[in-house]
């Protein structure tokens, strides 16, 4: 029997964490774990957490740049890629972020995940931004889904607001930066608040990287796919080295640092689709000592993604308050609901 079932949980959550009890369970019965996820950056990051939780387990971690010998342990983590290795090997298989690139656009994977998996396997779905697909089939009762609508520090998600900064990207390419982004570099410099600041392309990234330097005097480190050092630049800036870090969106989910804010440069563009936004919005109040953050679009005109965006992070927690899961109510400030319509 192949049991599916679909786990959604707001970003920070606690998602991780939730899956403990079922992964103790199966150990207990003497199963096979594998949690599968579409990141090697996350499959770092995961390994020493269930190392940690469960310190008499055989810990695996297999990605396209790990050094582990073997294949099989009690809990093997793994890129989605990576269970190409594998054949009827696994009695429990949690695929994380089930609806991330690029597990939803590869059609290879997921047969590659159902290959890896015993006949009666159980498969457990995690995911804060379900796909359509999803959504449909959990509507119509085909898949089961367990709906947490709050973080496990029961404060309320920040909302985006969004900033009007006229054409960014044409801005960036002459070395200039709009004058409310310069504002609002200065008030993080000035209040000492750290940022992840987000950029659609490697080019915007590189052009971003400069402005800074030659308007602000500020150098600040740029990680993206191909960038060979993007594992030793974030574990630095997670352990506090550096103000502000420039991103695509390799750090849109998975990662947690705290005490952070979040600015998304050139937020109409269309690589930044509603799950992608949600995501990103996420990295923001993960940790309950700092549940709070500021998180803003710079805008050339709002899209339907944006505003999709905002409403689906306003309606879980609504969803959350209604069910008196909050120690708070949600408020909502005026600069997040008014913006210039430029689309």
């Amino acid at each position: 029997m192949f049991f599916r079932f679909s786990r959604r949980a707001v970003c920070g959550a606690g998602k991780t964490e939730m899956m403990f009890e079922t992964i103790a369970l199966a150990l207990q019965q003497q199963k096979r774990v594998c949690w599968a996820i579409p990141r090697a950056d996350v499959v770092i990051e995961l390994v020493p957490r269930l190392k940690q939780a469960f310190p008499y387990a055989l810990v695996i971690g297999l990605h396209g740049h790990s050094d582990e010998k073997m294949d099989y342990g009690d809990i093997v983590i793994s890129t989605t890629h990576q269970l190409i290795r594998f054949y009827q090997a696994f009695d429990l298989l949690i695929i994380d972020e089930v609806d991330a690139f690029p597990y939803t656009f590869d059609e290879m994977l997921p047969r590659l995940a159902k290959k890896a998996c015993k006949p009666t396997c159980a498969t457990i779905y995690l995911s804060a931004t379900p796909s359509k697909a999803d959504q449909i089939a959990i509507k119509k009762g085909a898949l089961k889904c367990c709906l947490i609508p709050a973080r496990y520090h029961l404060y309320s998600l920040d909302i985006p607001k969004f900033q009007w900064a006229g054409n960014l990207e044409k801005a960036l390419k002459k070395g200039r930066l709009p004058n409310v982004v310069l504002r609002w570099m200065r008030k993080k410099l000035a209040t000492n608040r750290r940022a992840l600041l987000f950029v659609p392309t490697i080019e915007a990234g590189f052009h971003l990287q400069q402005a800074l330097k030659t308007l602000l005097n500020l150098e600040v480190p740029f990680v993206y796919s191909s960038d060979e050092q993007r594992i030793s630049k974030v574990k630095a800036f997670k352990e506090g080295e550096g103000q502000f870090l420039i991103t695509t969106m390799i750090l849109e989910r998975g990662v947690t640092i705290a005490d952070i804010d979040v600015a998304i440069f050139c937020a109409e563009h269309e690589v930044y689709e509603e799950s992608a936004l949600v995501q990103i919005s996420g990295r923001v109040g993960r940790n309950p000592k700092y549940p709070h953050g500021e998180i803003i679009f710079f805008h050339y005109g709002i899209t339907e993604a944006m505003d999709a965006a905002r409403e689906q992070i306003k309606r879980m927690n609504q969803s959350a308050w209604k069910q008196h899961l909050l120690k708070e109510e949600p408020k909502y400030e005026m600069s997040s609901l008014l913006s210039i319509y430029r689309y």
